[in-house]
């Protein structure tokens, strides 16, 4: 990419294989072989040659105009695409949000309900007292034989 200077500011001109051949083709379109070439001297064209020769200029001129709206274009497109995708990625994180919200007010309430339950203090005791107590009314019944009783 080469930087020109017209109309009091500098234009890129982007260069490649289907430019340069476009612009031979357009070249050869515009000039005839039977025209002669301008000399270096600075020699005087003819009518024709030189209006040939400035809309070739005014064509040249467009066409790196164009090139330049479209290298600026692209770069736009690709500033709007790297925030979409930044829209996107925000937006899915919203999203997630309301899942986040969810999951920990059930996780608050299953929080809420092991904490109502005993603990491991009170269940030990509480299996203590069950075996003594299981214990105790198996003596007495076998001591004052209550199985023999209930089954008369």
């Amino acid at each position: 990419m080469t930087d020109t200077v017209a109309s009091g500011r500098a234009e890129p001109i982007f260069q490649d294989a289907a430019a340069s051949r476009a612009a031979e083709e357009l070249r050869a379109a515009v000039e005839t072989p039977q025209m002669p070439q301008p000399e270096p001297g600075g020699a005087s064209l003819d009518p024709a040659t030189r209006a040939a020769m400035d809309q070739l200029s005014r064509i040249e001129d467009k066409a790196a105009r164009i090139e330049e709206k479209y290298a600026r274009t692209e770069a736009i497109l690709l500033r709007v695409e790297d925030k979409l995708d930044h829209v996107a990625s925000r937006s899915a994180e919203a999203a997630r949000q309301p899942e986040l919200s969810a999951t920990r007010q059930e996780l608050a309430n299953l929080s809420r309900q092991v904490q109502r339950l005993p603990s491991g203090t009170a269940l030990f005791a509480i299996a203590i007292v069950t075996a003594l107590a299981t214990a105790a009314l198996t003596v007495v019944s076998l001591k004052y034989d209550l199985v023999g009783m209930l089954l008369r």
